[in-house]
């Protein structure tokens, strides 16, 4: 654990078999009351290594607030263990809500999952719910959480920090962001070096991708110095990085166009297999099972952007969807 701003501390979770690695743990410490960030998985190993950070910082869990930044596992999964505990949880209600809806294996949520997979083709896969990371290591009960209303204040010591909306990574992501000492906490919005996977999370949410590129476009013109990501090392020049994450998107839509114009229609699936990806595996069947979930998610929340753009019409036959390329673009 090391101070990297005054009273604000940081302390890596450790995240097993997890390509993120670790997860970047915030304290923020008042002389009254004080607030965490975000969670870790649902584990021995990291809740101990939270308590140890209470009795390190002689921390009082009855005075402290929790606040996640959305409803990934890596970063909710002790939610219910440290509201038992006595902190308040804050979350935004949409991120809270489906976060609640996945506590047990036929919540909606994982109900949502399977209907994803069925649709994006990944039925020959024979993938199962308890693949997936996000079910592994979950809250194990309902959370009470305050909602998180973006342009509210949270107080915590000398700061004061106003709710970010931030939608895009998930439907209802929030960050934190102290305007005078110019700071960003933004959980996953913002990565050094990887990038956020953005999702296909249903239709009801629109164009994700979209979503996600306009909530960049808003951090790009705030006057940041310190931006606290929740994974790897801290980007210290935030334009920069987003410049970065539009040419990402940019080169992954031209991919996607790409295996488009193989074939009369497409599926998600076909179309996940025929893009690059920063995995050691030989091919898509040895691609691991958890990270199938991720990347064909990815590849139709990019098919979906093409469709949004008109570039792409979208049919559904026997239960799985096909996207087409409208003729002379």
């Amino acid at each position: 654990m090391r101070e990297i701003y005054k009273n604000i501390y940081l302390k890596e979770l450790a995240l097993p078999n997890n390509p993120l690695k670790h997860l970047n743990f915030y304290i923020i410490k008042g002389p009254e009351e004080s607030m965490i960030i975000d969670t870790g998985f649902n584990r021995e190993d990291t809740k101990t290594d939270i308590l140890d950070v209470f009795e390190q910082l002689d921390i009082k869990p009855e005075k402290t607030k929790l606040f996640l930044t959305h409803l990934h596992s890596d970063h909710t999964g002790l939610a219910s263990y440290l509201e038992e505990m006595g902190l308040r949880v804050y979350a935004s209600k949409i991120d809270g809500n489906l976060l609640n809806s996945s506590v047990e294996k036929t919540d909606p949520m994982w109900r949502n999952t399977l209907q994803h997979g069925i649709w994006q083709g990944l039925e020959e896969d024979r993938l199962v719910i308890e693949d997936h990371p996000g079910f592994k290591f979950r809250p194990t009960a309902h959370i009470n959480f305050i909602p998180a209303v973006p342009c509210d204040f949270i107080p915590v010591g000398e700061y004061n920090f106003e709710i970010i909306d931030l939608k895009g990574h998930t439907p209802g992501i929030v960050g934190l962001y102290e305007r005078e000492h110019k700071i960003l906490f933004c959980g996953d919005h913002i990565l050094g070096k990887i990038t956020p996977n953005i999702t296909f999370w249903g239709f009801e949410y629109g164009d994700i991708l979209g979503t996600y590129l306009n909530s960049l476009d808003l951090v790009y013109h705030m006057d940041i110095e310190h931006l606290f990501s929740s994974h790897r090392f801290l980007v210290e020049d935030h334009r920069k990085r987003i410049e970065e994450l539009y040419q990402h998107h940019d080169r992954r839509l031209d991919e996607a166009r790409e295996a488009l114009k193989a074939a009369v229609r497409s599926t998600v699936r076909s179309v996940t297999k025929q893009l690059h990806w920063d995995i050691n595996s030989k091919n898509w069947d040895d691609f691991p099972k958890a990270q199938k979930w991720f990347a064909a998610g990815e590849a139709h929340a990019h098919l979906e952007h093409l469709r949004a753009l008109g570039e792409v019409t979208m049919e559904e036959a026997g239960g799985v969807l096909y996207y087409v390329p409208v003729p002379g673009l």
